[in-house]
């Protein structure tokens, strides 16, 4: 068939347009990272993404946690968060990133550095660490992949809610304004574990941000020794489409004789999440001071042979290895 050329360099010229647009929309979609969708957290790749996963402390254990990595990821763990510090240099945190996601880890990158205070002001400070040139450059380039919990358990026991919320509101306007598109993960006050605030603001926050992307993180430790709280909370928290995962948890030790006074139960936390297809994250995988040891999944003399702790939250019937699934973003 004869074909005129001017039908033809118009055709082609549509094509080419055709095809950088849609290599523009890809990209766009790629860069876009992780969303929310009522109480579901969906990947880049637009699936939904449950996290099963566990805490490192990179922070405190650079090397040997980066060296285990490849050890976590043969558990069938999903997700690392990465225990960080604003002190600590951004081409650091790169490597790690990198190399979680070369494992088809999803990175979660934590700022540990206000655990427990009382006051917004530094919260905010752990806020602009990820607003400077080097967080938005990291951000840019790993975004697809990257979940931002901006401050570890900020807020202690007496942290008002209505203080919270707003507190949060300032750290939200600041990440979008400085390029955060992709779900930003936000604790619970309380260390963590006070889960009234986030029931009855979380909507609230999602209605502020522009981006109406956020997940909230409950940590459970003896605020969560009664089993039905477990269940009650978490139900409530799908009931009102707030995407909530629980960011750390431990277990009954020594019957509540520890320094956490946590009697946890962590088949009920695994079952209800499973149940409800909620992402959850042990602590953590070693590197615990001497008060904390019994937290610790694996040995801390090798970092890989898995403690009493290790195995329960990794082979128990809803446990890591019998229910996580890797990020579709991974294989599309």
């Amino acid at each position: 068939m004869k074909i005129n050329k001017g039908f033809r360099a118009g055709t082609l010229l549509f094509l080419l347009l055709l095809g950088f647009a849609c290599g523009q929309h890809r990209d766009t979609a790629l860069h876009a990272g992780f969303t929310t969708q009522g109480a579901t957290l969906l990947d880049a790749s637009g699936n939904p993404f449950v996290l099963r996963g566990i805490n490192v402390p990179h922070a405190w254990h650079p090397v040997r946690s980066f060296d285990a990595l490849k050890e976590i990821a043969g558990h069938n763990i999903n997700c690392i968060r990465i225990v960080w510090e604003s002190h600590l240099p951004v081409k650091e945190l790169e490597t790690i990133v990198k190399k979680c996601i070369q494992l088809h880890m999803i990175p979660m990158v934590e700022l540990h550095d206000a655990t427990g205070s009382p006051s917004d002001s530094t919260l905010q400070e752990l806020t602009r660490y990820f607003t400077t040139d080097e967080a938005k450059a990291l951000y840019r380039k790993y975004g697809s992949y990257l979940l931002v919990n901006i401050a570890n358990e900020w807020g202690d026991n007496h942290t008002p809610g209505e203080y919270w919320r707003d507190a949060y509101k300032k750290s939200i306007s600041m990440l979008r304004n400085a390029g955060y598109t992709s779900t930003l993960v936000i604790d619970a006050p309380g260390w963590g574990q006070n889960s009234t605030p986030v029931l009855q603001y979380g909507n609230e926050l999602m209605e502020f941000d522009p981006a109406h992307n956020l997940l909230f993180s409950v940590h459970m430790y003896r605020s969560w020794n009664e089993e039905e709280k477990i269940r009650n909370d978490l139900e409530k928290a799908v009931e009102k489409a707030l995407p909530v995962i629980v960011g750390e948890f431990g277990y009954n030790y020594q019957n509540g004789n520890n320094n956490l006074s946590c009697k946890v139960n962590p088949e009920a936390v695994m079952q209800v999440c499973h149940e409800l297809n909620i992402g959850y994250l042990a602590w953590s995988w070693t590197g615990n001071n001497s008060e904390n040891q019994w937290l610790d999944m694996v040995e801390n003399t090798d970092w890989k042979t898995p403690t009493l702790w290790g195995k329960t939250v990794l082979n128990s019937p809803y446990g890591i290895t019998k229910t996580a699934k890797t990020a579709r973003i991974f294989n599309p």
